[in-house]
C-alpha cells in the first residue's frame, strides 16, 4: 500500500512538471544581475521584483541576484527586505547582454530599529537570518552568527538547541548531539557547507556527529531544513542541519574576543579566544580566516544505579549496583577556518574550504562501588565496596576541506561543482603518563573490600523502601539511596581486585564529488539536475586488557593493598553531592589514589602479567570493524510560480547505497573467523512542496516528502559471538548485516508571519509514517534442530509520529521610553508517537508487544527569552526545556524496566554593552539553576544516573572592525 502511495505522488508530480514545462518561453533576452547589501554586509534572501512585471530574484547567501528574460530598455527595480522599507532603482537592460549593476547599498528606513542597529546589536544579522527563512522553497529555521553570539552558547550544538523543535544532549553539562522534532540524532544529517559530516561517534559506531567538536565561533549561518528537498541528502528523517561556516566578506573585517571565567563545580577558571579576519586583494581574490580557543577545567558530582532487571517478578526492581562518582578534567577545543574564493570573471569563480577542529578531554575520576548481595544463594547481607580509580583522554579531531567552482554557462543555464573530503578521528585513551602506545588507554584501577550491609530486604536482595517486600532497603521515594555498611572503609583492607587499560579508535573518512546544473527556462519556471558520490571509509577497533591478581583465585603470590598506593586528600570541592545534602561522606575514604599511582600499579601489571589473570568479555578482534560505503545519488527537481502568491517545488532524488564490513566470527569453541558481509540498497525519495503568499511577510507551506535513515555501522557490523549458555541452548549475539534502512513519509503544514520590525509567529503541525525502525532484539528460535537464543538488531514494521511546533518572536517597539528596549522569543514544539516494541522474556520464554513512544522522543520542548536591546546595552535571560524521553528499550524486561531521560531546565543569561559602535563588554552564565542531568528507571522514583554540574560563566570584549 505504501510503495502504491509514494509511487502516485512521483507520478503526479513528474506529470505537473511536464504540464508548466510545455508552457515554458522566454520573454526576452537581456540580463540583469547584482549585489545587495548594507553597512553591515551582504543581504541575503532579499527580494527583488521588476516593476510592471512578474519577473524577479531572490539574493543568494553572498547577496547575488540575477534576473533573466528581460526586454531591452530601462527598467525599475523594487527592492524589499525584512526590516527595511522597499527602496526602488533603476537600470537599463540591453538587449543579448548581461548587465552587471553596482553594488546596491540599502539604508535602515524604519525609525524605531535605526538606534539599535546603529549600535551593535544582533538585529541586523537575525534580519538576515529571516530572510533567508523567509524566502526559502522548504520549511526551514535560520540562525545567524551574531544570534548565535549573543547567548551563551560555545558550540554547535547549543547553538541550534534554540530552533524550534530541536533538542541536544549533553555530556558534562556541555551540548553533545542535536535532535530534530523528537527522533533519534543518528536520523538527523549533521552538515557543513551542504556535506554530510562523518561520524564523530567513535565508541558505539553510530552515525551520529558529536557536535561539541565545532566551536560556534566558526558558523556563520545554521540552516536547519525539516522538509527536504531533492538537491539535499536524503538521510534525515528529522531534518537537515546544515552549518555554513564563514566566508569572505566584501571588505575587511577583523573580529576579535577575548574572556576569562569560572566553573563552580571545580572551582577554577577557564578562558576563550577568537579572531576572525577577513579581507579582498584587488577585486578578483577575498579570503577569510577565523580561529577559536576554548580551554575549560571542569568537574562533576555523579550518582547511579544498576537494577537486575533480567530477574523474574519484582525481584527486577532490585538493586544490583551503587556508584558514587566524582569527575574532575580539562576540556580544550580549537577551531580553525579557512575560505577563500576567487572571482575570474562576472560568469565564474572558484572557492577552497577548509575546517580544522580538535575537540580534547582529559578527565580523573573517583568512583565508589557498593555491590549488593543477590538472593538466598549468597551468604546474608554480604556484599562488597569497592574504590575504582581511573584517568582518560579523549581526542577528536574534525577536518577537511573543499574546493569547487560555480559558472553561468549562458543566460539561463548555471553549473556549480564541488569536490570535498571530511574525516573524524575518535580515540579514547590517547597516550598518557609513561605507558607504551599499545598499553596505552583509559587506565583503571580497583580495590575492593568485603562487608555487610545492613539495610538488605528479608530476601536477601536490596531494595528501594517501596519496593521492598519487607519495607527494609536504602531509602524512601525522593530521597538519596544510603546503603548501610557494616564497619568503615579502610586503605589496609582494601585489596586490588582489577587494573588495566582500554582503548578505542575509529575513524571514518568521506571523499565526495558532485554537481549541479541550473536551467532557468523563464521567470516562472526553474529547473535543477545534479548527482552526487560519496565514498565512506570507517575503521573502529577496540582494545581491552584488564587483569585480576591471581592471589585472589588462592595463589601463592603477593597482593597489592591500597594503603600500599600514593594517595590525596579527597578533593570534595566544596562538598560531594552537596545538592543532596552531602549524604555520602561517611562512606568516602578521607584520602584517594593519584593519577600517579594509577599510571604506577598498570605498568606493573604489564611487566609482570605472569602474577595476573587477563579479564576480557571477548577478543579485541570482535570489537573492530572495517566498512566501505558507497553512495551514488541523483536528483531532478522543478520549481514553478503559478502567480506572485503561489509556487511549487517538486522533484525526485534516488540513492543508491552499497556496503561492506569485513569483520570476525567467534564458534563455540572459541575459534575466530573472518567474515565479509556486503548489501546493496536503493532509496526513490519524491518531494513537492507548495509555497502560498496571499499578503506580503505571509507565508503558508505545505509539503510531502520521503527521506530514510541508513543503519548505523555497528548495526550492521557482522561480528558474531557464538557461546554455549547451558541447558542445551546456544546464545549468537551480533550485528545484522541484512537490515532494511529506515524509510519516513512526511507530511508539513505551516503557517509563517513576519513582523515588520523584526520578528515572527508561526504554527505548523507534521507528521510522520515510519517503516522498518531498527531495534536490538532478544529471540529464542530453533534453527537446524539447534535452540539458540538470538541478540541482534532487527527491523521493526510501523510506526507514527505527530507533532506541531508554535514560535513567536517580537520587539516590544511600541511600549514608551526605555522600555521599547523589551522583547521576547518563544517556541514550543509538542510531539507523540507510536510504536509496536516486542518483549521477550528469558525466564519463561513469554514473547508478548507493547505500544510505546519512539527512543529519544520528548513530548514537549520550549524555549523562552526575554530580551533587552536599547541604549548600547543587550542582554538576554534563555530557558531551554526538553521533556522527559525513553533512552533505551529493554526488550528482555518490558516498559517497567526501560530508562528514561528525565526532564531538563536549564537558565541561561547574557548581557553586552557597547563602550563604542565597535567595542562591546560581555558576561555570559550558564546553568544558573544547577540542574543536574537526570535518567531513571521505569519511573523517576527510581533513578540511574543523577549527575551536577553547578554554575560556569565568563565575561570578556569583542572587538570589530569594518
Amino acid at each position: 500500500m505504501e510503495s502504491r502511495f509514494y509511487r502516485a505522488c512521483v507520478s503526479v508530480m513528474l506529470v505537473g512538471l511536464m504540464l508548466v514545462s510545455v508552457g515554458a518561453w522566454a520573454q526576452g533576452t537581456a540580463i540583469i544581475s547584482g549585489k545587495i547589501k548594507d553597512a553591515n554586509g551582504t543581504l541575503p534572501g532579499a527580494s527583488i521584483m521588476v516593476k510592471g512585471t512578474e519577473a524577479g530574484a531572490i539574493t543568494d547567501l553572498n547577496g547575488d541576484f540575477r534576473i533573466i528574460g528581460l526586454e531591452a530598455g530601462k527598467i525599475t527595480l523594487q527592492i524589499s527586505f525584512i526590516g527595511y522599507e522597499t527602496e526602488e532603482f533603476t537600470a537599463v537592460a540591453k538587449a543579448n547582454e548581461r548587465v552587471v549593476l553596482e553594488t546596491i547599498e540599502l539604508s535602515e528606513s524604519i525609525t524605531e530599529l535605526k538606534e539599535v542597529v546603529i549600535k551593535g546589536s544582533f538585529i541586523p544579522s537575525q534580519i538576515r537570518a529571516y530572510s533567508i527563512q523567509k524566502e526559502a522553497s522548504n520549511i526551514q529555521n535560520v540562525i545567524a552568527a551574531d544570534a548565535i553570539g549573543k547567548l551563551p552558547d560555545r558550540n554547535a550544538a547549543e547553538a541550534v538547541q534554540r530552533i524550534p523543535g530541536v533538542s541536544i544532549e549533553r555530556d558534562q553539562g556541555e551540548g553533545r548531539f542535536a535532535l530534530v522534532r523528537g527522533t533519534p540524532s543518528q536520523w538527523n544529517a549533521n552538515l557543513v557547507n551542504g556535506d554530510r559530516l562523518p561520524s564523530t561517534d567513535g565508541f558505539s559506531g553510530t552515525r551520529q556527529t558529536a557536535l561539541d567538536v565545532i566551536p560556534s565561533e566558526l558558523i556563520e549561518y545554521a540552516i536547519v531544513s525539516k522538509a527536504l528537498t531533492p538537491d539535499m541528502e536524503g538521510d534525515a528523517i528529522g531534518g537537515s542541519i546544515n552549518f555554513l561556516t564563514r566566508r569572505a566578506p566584501e571588505s575587511r573585517l577583523l573580529n576579535v574576543s577575548l574572556a576569562g571565567g569560572y566553573n563552580d563545580q571545580i572551582q577554577n577558571g577557564n578562558y576563550n579566544g577568537s579572531v576572525i579576519y577577513g579581507d579582498r586583494i584587488g577585486e578578483k581574490f577575498g579570503f577569510l580566516l577565523s580561529a577559536a580557543v576554548w580551554n575549560r577545567p571542569w568537574a562533576s558530582d555523579n550518582y547511579e544505579m544498576e537494577y537486575n532487571f533480567d530477574l523474574p517478578g519484582d525481584q527486577g526492581f532490585s538493586v544490583n549496583q551503587q556508584e558514587l562518582r566524582d569527575y574532575e578534567g580539562v576540556r580544550n577545543t580549537v577551531g580553525l577556518n579557512l575560505s577563500a574564493q576567487y572571482d575570474i570573471n562576472e560568469n565564474n569563480n572558484i572557492y577552497v574550504r577548509g575546517l580544522y577542529d580538535v575537540f580534547s578531554d582529559y578527565e580523573f575520576a573517583r568512583e565508589h562501588i557498593f555491590t549488593f548481595p543477590e538472593g538466598p544463594d549468597e551468604d546474608p547481607n554480604e556484599g562488597d565496596a569497592s574504590l575504582r580509580a581511573r584517568t582518560a583522554g579523549f581526542l577528536t579531531t574534525l577536518y577537511g576541506g573543499e574546493i569547487g567552482g560555480e559558472h553561468n554557462i549562458n543566460s539561463k543555464l548555471s553549473l556549480d561543482w564541488k569536490a570535498s573530503t571530511y574525516s573524524a578521528d575518535v580515540t579514547f585513551g590517547n597516550n598518557i603518563g609513561t605507558i607504551p602506545q599499545d598499553q596505552s588507554g583509559i587506565q583503571l584501577v580497583q580495590f575492593a573490600q568485603g562487608g555487610a550491609f545492613t539495610n538488605v530486604s528479608n530476601d536477601n536482595f536490596m531494595y528501594w523502601n517501596f519496593d521492598s517486600p519487607n519495607g527494609v532497603g536504602g531509602g524512601n521515594a525522593g530521597d538519596p539511596f544510603q546503603p548501610n555498611f557494616e564497619g568503615s572503609l579502610t586503605p589496609q583492607a582494601m585489596v586490588n581486585s582489577l587494573a588495566g587499560v582500554f582503548r578505542g579508535e575509529s575513524n571514518e573518512a568521506d571523499l565526495v564529488g558532485q554537481f549541479n546544473l541550473k536551467y532557468e527556462a523563464n521567470e516562472k519556471l526553474k529547473f535543477k539536475f545534479g548527482g552526487k558520490y560519496r565514498n565512506k571509509r570507517r575503521e573502529a577497533i577496540n582494545q581491552t586488557n584488564f587483569y585480576i591478581p591471581l592471589a585472589l583465585f588462592g595463589a601463592p603470590t603477593p597482593l597489592t593493598f591500597y594503603s600500599d598506593q600514593e594517595v590525596e586528600p579527597y578533593d570534595v570541592k566544596g562538598g560531594f553531592l552537596q545538592e543532596l545534602g552531602q549524604p555520602y561522606d561517611n562512606l568516602l575514604l578521607a584520602e584517594t589514589i593519584t593519577p600517579a599511582a594509577i599510571d604506577v600499579l598498570t605498568q606493573d601489571v604489564f611487566d609482570n602479567l605472569e602474577l595476573y589473570f587477563p579479564f576480557t568479555s571477548a577478543p579485541n578482534e570482535l570489537s573492530g570493524y572495517n566498512g566501505v560505503e558507497n553512495v551514488i545519488a541523483a536528483y531532478a527537481m522543478g520549481e514553478y510560480e503559478f502567480s506572485n502568491e503561489l509556487s511549487m517545488l517538486a522533484g525526485l532524488r534516488y540513492e543508491q547505497t552499497s556496503v561492506s564490513i569485513e569483520g570476525f566470527e567467534q564458534d563455540t569453541s572459541g575459534t575466530l573467523n573472518a567474515i565479509n558481509e556486503t548489501s546493496t540498497y536503493g532509496a526513490l525519495l519524491p518531494a513537492v512542496h507548495f509555497k502560498y503568499t496571499p499578503v506580503n511577510n505571509l507565508n503558508v507551506r505545505l509539503a510531502y516528502t520521503r527521506s530514510f535513515a541508513r543503519p548505523n555501522f555497528s548495526d550492521l557490523n557482522p561480528n558474531r559471538v557464538v557461546s554455549d549458555i547451558g541447558g542445551g541452548i546456544t546464545q549468537i549475539s551480533g550485528g545484522n548485516p541484512d537490515l532494511n534502512p529506515t524509510f519516513s513519509n512526511n507530511f508539513d503544514l505551516l503557517g509563517e508571519y513576519y513582523f515588520k520590525d523584526v520578528g515572527i509567529i508561526s504554527a505548523g503541525v507534521f507528521y510522520k509514517s515510519l517503516t522498518d525502525l531498527i531495534f536490538n532484539n532478544l529471540s529464542q528460535e530453533t534453527i537446524d534442530g539447534q535452540l539458540v537464543r538470538l541478540s541482534e538488531p532487527r527491523n521493526l514494521k510501523s510506526a507514527s509520529l505527530l507533532g506541531f511546533e508554535l514560535a513567536f518572536s517580537k520587539r516590544f517597539t511600541f511600549l514608551p521610553g526605555a522600555l521599547g528596549g523589551l522583547g521576547v522569543d518563544a517556541n514550543y514544539t509538542y510531539t507523540t508517537s507510536e510504536v509496536e516494541v516486542p518483549t521477550f522474556n528469558p525466564a519463561t520464554l513469554e514473547e508478548s508487544t507493547s505500544i510505546q513512544t519512539l527512543i529519544g522522543q520528548p513530548k514537549n520542548i520550549f524555549n523562552f527569552v526575554l530580551f533587552y536591546e536599547k541604549y548600547g546595552l543587550t542582554a538576554r535571560l534563555a530557558a531551554n526545556f526538553k521533556g522527559a524521553y525513553i533512552d533505551e528499550y529493554r526488550i528482555e524486561a518490558g516498559p517497567e524496566h526501560y530508562r528514561y531521560y528525565d526532564q531538563n531546565l536549564t537558565i541561561d543569561f547574557s548581557a553586552s554593552y557597547a563602550i563604542k559602535s565597535n567595542i562591546r563588554v560581555f558576561v555570559e552564565v550558564n546553568n544558573l539553576t544547577n540542574e543536574p542531568l537526570r535518567y531513571y528507571h521505569g519511573v523517576t522514583e527510581r533513578p540511574e544516573q543523577t549527575e551536577f554540574y553547578s554554575i560556569r560563566g565568563q565575561a570578556g570584549v569583542r572587538f570589530t572592525l569594518k
